[in-house]
């Protein structure tokens, strides 16, 4: 992702990001829940069958993503998207719920321990992400604060710990989906974060705060609470 001082709403690239998840959790709901049987005969699908509770588990938490991502890009991000950014991002966004949906719905096994450790990771590193972007929303829009570095609430514990936030999120999605691959796709997730979109990210900030940043960076884990 770009960052730049460029603010713009963005929206019908918002809708495409919006649109790509929720696109690719009902497409791989249809393949595994067996609604319109039709469908499946019509394009010559195989019909995948699964154990039903964890069809509406992934689904379920798949859709809490769904909302809670939302609300995210068109409330509390200002920045402007590209096309060229919001184009791929949402071909992987789709292919990333695509892929945790079927693959999910696809095992016969019982709701175990493992399960239900997913929900909890997935919740809890929800609840991190958008509290976190909600504390510094609500800071921002103070006129007092204007131009200046949030680092208060949860930012007071890791730098980005919004991406912190989703890491746990996506590693909770991978559990509940019994697939490796599946917990590959949030490993690369997060080694994205951590080689990519930090350093960019933390590059655009010393530029745009200088010495309030280094203070900052001087006194604050990078990305894991307490550890790193």
């Amino acid at each position: 992702m770009a960052f730049k001082d460029e603010h713009a709403p963005s929206i019908p690239v918002k809708v495409l990001l919006s649109a790509s998840i929720l696109t690719g959790i009902l497409l791989s709901a249809a393949l595994t829940s067996g609604y319109s049987d039709f469908k499946f005969n019509l394009f010559n699908y195989e019909h995948i069958t699964g154990n039903t509770y964890r069809q509406i588990m992934i689904l379920s938490c798949c859709l809490i993503y769904f909302f809670r991502f939302t609300i995210c890009i068109f409330i509390f991000l200002k920045r402007k998207i590209s096309w060229l950014e919001g184009s791929l991002v949402s071909i992987l966004y789709f292919m990333m719920f695509y892929i945790f949906g079927v693959s999910a719905g696809r095992h016969a096994e019982p709701i175990g321990l493992n399960d239900f450790l997913g929900v909890f990771l997935f919740l809890l590193g929800s609840y991190i992400n958008t509290y976190a972007d909600y504390q510094r929303f609500v800071w921002k829009r103070e006129p007092n604060n204007k131009g200046r570095l949030y680092t208060k609430g949860l930012f007071k514990y890791s730098m980005h710990i919004n991406y912190f936030g989703d890491s746990i999120c996506y590693i909770g999605l991978a559990m509940i989906t019994l697939e490796l691959v599946c917990l590959f796709i949030s490993i690369a997730i997060i080694i994205n974060f951590i080689v990519l979109q930090i350093p960019m990210l933390d590059k655009y900030l010393s530029k745009k705060y200088a010495g309030e940043f280094e203070e900052y960076a001087k006194r604050t884990k990078k990305f894991i609470p307490f550890i790193y």
